[in-house]
């Protein structure tokens, strides 16, 4: 029994897995194909429909599903069922109109347990009434919640429905659930490294019968499942922005958390760019160069360069990856900089330019930080009362020796409905020796975030009044 119920959770975690790669595959070519062809139906179409979503397309999708052997593939009906209980959600005036005739009992089914998980429960059990009538099975309602509010992210079943669900929506709350659990399970002491070196053997054929050795066969079960999570996230970060920004701020905001060191160490190295495609120069109608910046390039540069810098120090998993960083950082200041006035007006580009300074100075790239002080400054005067500019200048602030400064930042984007500033708020109020309120807000963040024990240890001190400053990274 004992190796059995190890067995029972691998076959559960790895179907996730290849379900998630069966899914997150791009066939090479496809983005021009589909140019070409408009009605083309792949599996990219769902696992990339909230860029262009529609009623006409989850139709298509519908029909391909129908005749595709997809459904056949391990989990993949999990994840189709919370893709279309998504869309369905989205456009519940649309329904029939995504349910084209002629569907198969299989498809059907599908179909009922998507309108149930999307709310419908009188849909649902018209579909299930036809095919009761046919004689055909009908599936087990009970096998999906009634709405997506009680659907919450326990195993690899769920997980799949809150991935078709983050497909078809791009909205980061369903994936933010799969994050939270496993963060709830890496935070516990020990468990992230062990997690790690599972994730790391999805698909390379290990044995991981060590981990039921090591831990019993229902922790074994827990860390394969959460360890299934960490590597699904980390693969769809790379492949979709929602995710990745979603990824990204959790490690910004809990960067002394396991979970949050995990998620960065699994990562890749950090990428290879070319710097040259970050502008491009043409002529202008008045006869001026016309210069044109890439914002998706070079927010995909500046993401990767938060996931390795966004807090002192640094993590990098080589040293040829941070000096490769600190150069890339030199050759996109060297093309911004001189134009910087030019988007002056730009709240999308100052934001991007504040970030990279501001990483560029926990790379120690000289002159970097007078410059992210004046990137967001600059945005702040073009947008008072944008929240994640006032948070992330005052993390900035927070994270050197300008915590006093970091302080009304911060209280204003927590006013604005950031709930992450309570730890950064925490600091600061500790290093300004305001113990009442670096107390109010570290019990706040450790009771949002019980596994941070980073946290929990800066609130002992404080209360404790054995709080120490080290230095840190200092703006000038």
């Amino acid at each position: 029994m004992h190796y059995q119920t190890l067995a029972k959770a691998l076959s559960l975690a790895l179907a996730l897995i290849t379900a998630a790669a069966s899914l997150h595959e791009r066939t090479p070519g496809m983005a021009s194909a589909h140019a070409q062809d408009a009605n083309a139906t792949s599996e990219a179409d769902i696992t990339y429909f909230y860029r262009n979503p529609s009623v006409e397309r989850v139709a298509r999708i519908v029909s391909y599903l129908n005749t595709s052997a997809l459904l056949d593939k391990p989990s993949a009906e999990p994840a189709t069922i919370g893709f279309l209980a998504a869309a369905f959600d989205r456009y519940p005036k649309n329904i029939d109109a995504m349910i084209p005739q002629g569907l198969s009992a299989r498809t059907q089914g599908v179909i009922a347990l998507s309108l149930r998980l999307a709310g419908q429960e009188t849909r649902a059990k018209a579909v299930a009434e036809r095919l009761r009538a046919s004689g055909a099975a009908v599936p087990d309602p009970a096998r999906v919640p009634a709405s997506f509010d009680s659907l919450t992210a326990t195993g690899p079943n769920e997980f799949d429905m809150l991935w078709g669900a983050s497909f078809a929506t791009g909205d980061p709350r369903y994936a933010s659930r799969i994050l939270a659990r496993f963060a709830a399970i890496a935070n516990v002491d020990g468990n992230a490294e062990d997690m790690l070196t599972i994730a790391r053997s999805f698909g390379a054929g290990a044995d991981l019968h060590w981990v039921t050795d090591k831990h019993g066969a229902d922790q074994a079960r827990e860390l394969i499942i959460g360890s299934s999570a960490l590597w699904a996230l980390q693969s769809n970060a790379e492949q979709h922005d929602f995710v990745r920004a979603l990824v990204n701020d959790y490690i910004r905001a809990h960067p002394a958390e396991p979970a949050a060191k995990a998620l960065l160490t699994l990562g890749r190295e950090y990428g290879h760019y070319d710097i040259k495609q970050v502008i491009s120069v043409a002529p202008g109608a008045s006869g001026k160069p016309s210069v044109t910046v890439n914002i998706i390039y070079l927010s995909r540069i500046v993401d990767d360069l938060g996931r390795h810098a966004a807090v002192y120090p640094p993590h990098f998993e080589s040293a040829e990856d941070r000096q490769r960083a600190e150069r890339d950082v030199v050759a996109i200041s060297a093309l911004l900089d001189p134009i910087s006035d030019k988007f002056s007006h730009n709240p999308v580009l100052l934001m991007r330019l504040a970030l990279l300074h501001a990483f560029g100075h926990n790379l120690d790239v000289p002159g970097s930080a007078p410059k992210a002080v004046a990137a967001f400054t600059s945005l702040l005067n073009l947008a008072p009362d944008d929240p994640q500019a006032n948070y992330r200048y005052g993390v900035f602030l927070a994270s050197s020796t300008k915590s006093g400064e970091a302080i009304p930042l911060l209280e204003k984007a927590k006013s604005l409905g950031v709930a992450d500033t309570d730890y950064w708020l925490g600091w600061s109020y500790a290093v300004a020796g305001n113990k009442a309120k670096a107390v109010e807000n570290l019990e706040s963040y450790t009771k949002r975030m019980p596994g941070d024990q980073n946290a929990a240890a800066i609130l002992d001190a404080v209360r404790n009044d054995k709080f120490n400053i080290k230095p840190m990274n200092t703006p000038p």
